[in-house]
């Protein structure tokens, strides 16, 4: 009788470890290409500055993503007045699912905007060949997003702290994203709150991308690219760099809008 409790019991402890390690290794498996970064079949691309992995069979797209971010590299960087030490790791994925389970796993295919080409994690720039089909973007809007990802990576080596408006909107107006009028035209001017999301998705939908980048232009014509690398750097916060609250600023801004045909309160 004892003999059979204890085999009951056995059973009844069995279940739920089999299923915890199977939820384990589901988790493993999800989460394991995050770890994964250099695409199948990689290839590379290197100089002291740049250390570039590709796909076997996109040598062209590679090429010229390597030869834009040697080219454009230590101009950002100067703009910046930030020195160039060690190399940026790149990784350009032939599909955005490839680039999307790099992100945080299989979940992302799920959730992934069906814009998206291309981030910067840690330092590192992750993007889709610019000679993958992309809805809403071309082959040279994907070249452009990897300087917005250079920016991205550079920011990171100043200062990891700044806000995910100021980085963008750094990344967005040192790229030459100009905006377009369908990237602001359906949204209202955000609101301090609002820039001072982390949430990329909520950025991404309240038209982030543009009022970042007229944030950045206002505060470079007004008070000065100095003073704009000054603060992205941490040098001291919006009183001690501009002699100015974030509010007053943000209201100069607001008028700033207004007088370029850009205000959607």
């Amino acid at each position: 009788m004892k003999e059979g409790k204890i085999m009951n019991k056995k059973v009844k402890y069995k279940k739920p470890i089999i299923v915890l390690c199977i939820l384990l290794a589901l988790l493993v498996v999800q989460t394991l290409p995050v770890f994964l970064m250099k695409p199948l079949a990689s290839r590379e691309m290197k100089n002291d500055f740049i250390n570039l992995n590709y796909q076997k069979g996109d040598e062209a797209g590679a090429s010229e993503v390597f030869d834009l971010l040697v080219e454009k590299s230590e101009l950002i960087y100067k703009r910046m007045n930030h020195v160039r030490k060690e190399p940026i790791d790149v990784y350009i994925y032939k599909t955005q699912a490839s680039l999307a389970i790099r992100e945080a796993g299989f979940i992302t295919l799920a959730i992934a905007p069906p814009w998206h080409i291309g981030d910067s994690h840690n330092g590192n720039i992750m993007m889709v060949s610019p000679n993958t089909k992309v809805k809403s973007h071309t082959h040279d809007s994907i070249l452009t997003a990897t300087l917005h990802e250079l920016v991205h990576s550079i920011v990171y080596r100043m200062n990891s702290d700044l806000s995910y408006f100021w980085d963008n909107g750094l990344a967005t107006y040192l790229a030459d994203q100009v905006p377009k009028t369908d990237d602001y035209d359906i949204n209202k001017i955000p609101s301090i709150d609002d820039m001072h999301t982390e949430d990329g998705l909520k950025f991404g939908n309240m038209g982030g991308y543009a009022y970042s980048y007229f944030y950045i232009q206002y505060l470079d014509k007004t008070y000065g690219w100095d003073k704009v690398v000054a603060y992205a750097k941490g040098e001291g916060d919006y009183n001690e760099v501009f002699n100015k609250t974030e509010k007053e600023i943000y209201n100069e801004w607001c008028e700033y809008l207004n007088k370029i045909n850009i205000n959607k309160e």
